[in-house]
């Protein structure tokens, strides 16, 4: 496995590093709005023309409740570092590494792609372009949810006050709630809680390619470090895998959020989970249109087989797509390929 295991419920949380790290001069000022933010969705305004899974519509009230405090951990004794390398692929991921590169090379729209998958019962690996740094948009949002579970399950609040935001924020890619929770987590400091999201990521996932500056759609909420947020699709992999094995969660909150990933407003099945209904894709969208093009993002965990037993995690990010939902068809085949060769290796 290429985890960086975490030792018990422990949430890690420098307070006292993020204080002089984020509150120096060199960087910008910490917004917390006064006033209700409008809503701001990491989604298409509209859904795309292309086919999608359909899901059944659900309604969420979203109530946004007030932070902890910070808690000050020693630095090293909340999880262990270093990691083992991903198994190498057997043929048949090789071949199938090969057919998806023909893909993004045949594409027919231009745009930066990447593409990750791992087999979750075995670890094997392959991408392409999956070291490359592409713009995350709300994808990164995933890991806010992620951090908030952490001191959920550490006793520092219960699921109550972010089971709302948490649903939101998958449902509808919806940046307003992802924001919320970067402030519950930094206890009413937005960046603060930036901050702690960050570590969680580098520090105890291990994607040391990955760079969060601020919330989705609110880059004036900045730790100062750079314009976008970027991800890469093998870090994506990466905590997708930790995430599934339960490195990052108990059994009972993998299993919550796993199925709660599921809960995706139809209008946004139309990238990894365009699948046949013997799937059962969980998954978070990070859609943005840029200056230089369109931003369409997406990554899952992929169930299937009986009581669901087998699964493989992928990420597709693009970007510099000239003309919006271009890369559907792209992504849609990579995602199918992709789906084609576990159903077979795992009849």
């Amino acid at each position: 496995m290429r985890i960086h295991r975490w030792i018990g419920g422990v949430t890690s949380a420098t307070a006292l590093l993020l204080a002089v790290t984020v509150g120096s001069g060199a960087h910008p000022p910490h917004a917390v709005a006064d006033e209700p933010v409008s809503p701001v969705y990491c989604a298409p305004d509209e859904p795309p023309p292309a086919p999608a899974v359909s899901f059944a519509q659900t309604t969420t009230h979203i109530r946004v409740y007030a932070g902890l405090p910070f808690r000050v951990v020693v630095p090293g004794l909340a999880y262990l570092t270093g990691s083992s390398p991903a198994a190498p692929p057997t043929e048949g991921l090789r071949e199938l590494r090969a057919a998806l590169a023909h893909a993004i090379a045949s594409a027919s729209t231009p745009g930066d792609f990447a593409f990750a998958v791992t087999d979750l019962q075995t670890g094997e690996h392959i991408s392409i372009h999956g070291d490359r740094m592409q713009r995350a948009a709300c994808v990164m949002n995933l890991f806010a949810i992620i951090a908030a579970l952490r001191d959920v399950q550490a006793g520092f609040f219960p699921l109550d006050d972010v089971d709302a935001l948490i649903r939101r924020t998958i449902y509808a890619s919806d940046a307003v709630t992802g924001r919320a929770l970067y402030e519950k987590l930094g206890g009413g400091d937005i960046v603060a809680g930036v901050g702690r999201v960050r570590e969680l990521q580098r520090e105890v996932i291990g994607m040391r390619s990955t760079s969060l500056d601020h919330p989705p759609a609110f880059p004036n909420e900045s730790l100062g470090l750079s314009a976008d947020n970027l991800i890469t699709a093998d870090d994506a992999n990466l905590a997708l895998e930790a995430l599934y094995h339960r490195h990052l969660l108990n059994e009972e909150l993998t299993a919550w959020l796993i199925e709660a990933m599921v809960g995706v407003k139809p209008g946004l099945n139309y990238l990894t989970a365009a699948l046949p209904a013997e799937a059962t894709v969980s998954h978070k969208n990070g859609f943005v249109p840029l200056w230089d093009g369109y931003v369409d993002n997406d990554v899952a965990i992929v169930r299937f087989g009986p009581d669901r037993r087998y699964a493989y995690a992928v990420s597709y990010f693009s970007e510099a797509v000239p003309v919006q939902y271009a890369d559907i068809p792209l992504a849609q085949l990579l995602v199918r390929m992709t789906w084609e060769h576990f159903r077979t290796a795992y009849r």
